[in-house]
């Protein structure tokens, strides 16, 4: 029996996520190792899943409405594969809706049997081929109408409406939802950032600048990351939100900068490089394998100012006191759910509570390694008020610190003296929050 290699290894991440509880970006980038599925395949495999497991929650509201039995009884692999039949109908416009029941039905075949396939073409064939065509909760109720439209916990929703009202909780709620766009850091050691996008448009690259952050660039087609470009260090993966922990905390040359939590080494080289590769830069994490990341990225963007420390931010081992701290803290991520969108379904509601604790203990042992004028700059990409709001409050509480704006073209992102924050709803940015203390000389 012959079944589409590309769903079948679809049906393989998600087993994978679903069963053995891996992460869906290295699962993905397992079975894309393994599989010679093409270029055109590897694009394909990688929208269905993330779409799946995106939309996931709105497919079993919809799949709940055409079962006979519970969903929880069925296979797994056939709950998947219904799974992935609901996003193709909904939201593949490049795949015909017979496209999607026949491949849907072959898979079946393969991963059940003829009753299960059966079973498959007869829920798929009645499944909306529009959104709204899908009957969702009364809007009356915001949480549970936001949560399933867009496949979203509860909790999560009705934290997001405390925090921004109901409004802009549903745009966040539709932003969270969106596939983040490929964002690049140009390496200013090496290459201007005009220079960069003239580079990779000469190879077959479309790039825009969508925000004000000076080595920002947007990939909005070609394959900038497969460029010799990349290998030679000219740029970096990452979010623009993530650029502005580095532009916040201010390096410069002759600084001595302690970066407490520094894998997978973003903010770290973004660091070495606005301090033109002249400061003293310590970067630091608890994990040895994550630090093998920073030493990667060190050692592609060739820069010579970072040495690597594996050591507990919380239990400070330094002798010397630090110009400048950046902490960018473990958190629950939610600011990422469009580049990361399982963590939506991991994440509990009291993870914040238990996370922000950790935050506090953080950001109280970068206080007594900032020496006397010096800086702190806090950074989560998340958006829940327990680990950002809630920590400014703690901050006040530091005795000496103040907090302290950054340069004025941050203030497009300023709630707060010293304080900002990034909004997917808002901008083409992850969730971020961010903060700046000074310390009394």
């Amino acid at each position: 029996m012959s079944v589409d290699p590309v769903r079948d290894a679809a049906i393989e991440v998600l087993l994978r996520v679903s069963e053995k509880n891996a992460f869906l970006s290295d699962a993905l980038d397992k079975t894309l190792r393994r599989k010679s599925l093409g270029d055109r395949g590897n694009r394909f495999l990688t929208q269905l899943v993330y779409g799946t497991v995106r939309h996931q929650r709105l497919a079993d509201h919809i799949l709940g409405r055409l079962l006979q039995q519970p969903i929880i009884e069925l296979p797994r692999p056939i709950h998947l594969i219904l799974r992935m039949g609901v996003f193709q109908a909904l939201f593949c416009n490049q795949v015909t809706f017979p496209a999607m029941v026949h491949t849907s039905v072959d898979l079946a075949k393969k991963r059940g049997h003829p009753g299960t396939a059966r079973l498959t073409n007869a829920v798929l064939k009645r499944v909306p081929q529009r959104i709204d065509e899908v009957p969702l909760p009364p809007p009356e109720n915001v949480a549970r109408y936001l949560g399933v439209r867009f496949s979203l916990p509860d909790w999560l929703v009705q934290q997001w409406i405390e925090l921004f009202g109901e409004e802009q909780t549903a745009a966040l709620c539709a932003a969270s939802n969106n596939q983040a766009p490929t964002t690049i850091r140009a390496n200013t050691l090496k290459i201007g950032t005009d220079d960069l996008r003239a580079r990779l448009e000469q190879s077959k690259c479309i790039l825009d600048k969508t925000t004000s952050i000076p080595e920002e660039l947007t990939v909005v087609e070609g394959p900038a990351l497969r460029s010799k470009l990349f290998q030679q260090g000219l740029f970096m993966l990452q979010d623009p939100a993530s650029m502005l922990a580095a532009h916040l905390l201010e390096p410069k040359p002759g600084d001595w900068v302690l970066d407490m939590c520094a894998a997978p080494g973003g903010k770290t080289t973004h660091t070495a490089q606005l301090a033109d590769d002249k400061a003293v830069i310590v970067a630091s994490d608890l994990q040895p394998s994550r630090l093998v990341q920073v030493a990667e990225n060190i050692e592609r963007l060739e820069l010579r100012s970072i040495s690597m420390l594996c050591a507990d931010g919380a239990q400070p081992c330094y002798r010397k006191k630090f110009n400048a701290i950046l902490l960018d803290a473990p958190c629950t991520g939610l600011g990422t759910l469009r580049r990361h969108p399982d963590l939506k379904w991991r994440a509990k509601a009291d993870d914040a509570k238990r996370l922000a604790q950790q935050q506090r203990g953080l950001l109280r042992a970068a206080a007594q390694l900032c020496e006397n004028g010096g800086r702190i700059v806090y950074s989560v990409c998340t958006l829940t008020r327990e680990e950002t709001l809630d920590m400014r409050s703690f901050a006040e509480s530091l005795d000496g610190f103040t907090f302290e704006d950054g340069a004025p073209w941050l203030n497009e992102w300023k709630i707060n003296p010293g304080t900002y924050r990034t909004n997917p709803a808002s901008g083409s940015m992850d969730g971020f929050f961010l903060m700046r203390l000074r310390k009394s000389s």
